[in-house]
């Protein structure tokens, strides 16, 4: 008997799914990407965290890459937004096999990852490490929105009003602190002595950065 090596109807009906939906994605590409500035761009910094989320253990931090499982993503200038969305949508069989993410996330968060992984093709170690936030960290209404929730949840028990007395370091003068590094203690907890409650599964990406914008506004300030 001769083997039938038609195209299955399903799997042919996938196909144009998939063409399809790579052809609105493309068309819905976002005003951002390679030529955006990193700091205050809600795409950038979406698209960040879910590479953070997806993509470090074999992509490395910032795209650094890691020997035997994923090449470097910074400064390559041969990965242009058409090839890097059909490599996260389809993934990658062989030699550095890679999932195919379209089939678990929505067209808008792949756009965002690959206004990420665009802009660190674009950029050196140095930069591209950079911490990219969904808006401006001195911006005064972020400040005070930030200072009300930090009041509400953070002050009672450990870290004192406003930042100052209680059982935590005090906040004022501590240019020791960076935004990621406090971005990432609250999302993430810590544990030892100093224990803190994880607040990523509690709070939205959104209002740790407004705790984070208070927080470093108050570090910058001396102590009293």
């Amino acid at each position: 008997m001769t083997r039938d090596r038609r195209p299955r109807p399903q799997a042919m009906l996938r196909t144009r799914l998939v063409r399809c939906w790579m052809t609105v994605s493309m068309l819905a590409v976002p005003a951002t990407g390679l030529s955006a500035t990193p700091e205050a761009d809600p795409a950038l910094a979406a698209g960040k965290t879910r590479f953070e989320k997806l993509c470090v253990t074999c992509h490395g931090k910032a795209g650094v890459g890691r020997e035997g499982r994923a090449p470097a993503l910074q400064q390559r200038p041969d990965l242009e937004l058409a090839f890097i969305r059909k490599r996260i949508v389809e993934g990658k069989h062989g030699d550095h096999a890679m999932p195919p993410w379209g089939s678990v996330l929505d067209a808008a968060t792949v756009e965002q990852l690959v206004a990420y992984v665009g802009w660190l093709s674009t950029h050196d170690a140095t930069t591209a490490g950079a911490t990219l936030t969904p808006f401006r960290l001195d911006d005064a209404e972020r400040i005070a929105a930030g200072r009300k929730r930090f009041n509400k949840t953070c002050a009672g028990y450990c870290h004192g009003y406003d930042g100052v007395g209680g059982r935590a370091p005090d906040f004022r003068d501590r240019p020791d602190l960076t935004e990621q590094f406090v971005f990432d203690t609250i999302y993430h907890g810590r544990e030892g002595a100093d224990v803190m409650p994880p607040w990523g599964d509690a709070l939205a990406e959104e209002r740790i950065w407004e705790l984070v914008a208070f927080i470093m506004d108050l570090a910058a300030k001396p102590a009293d």
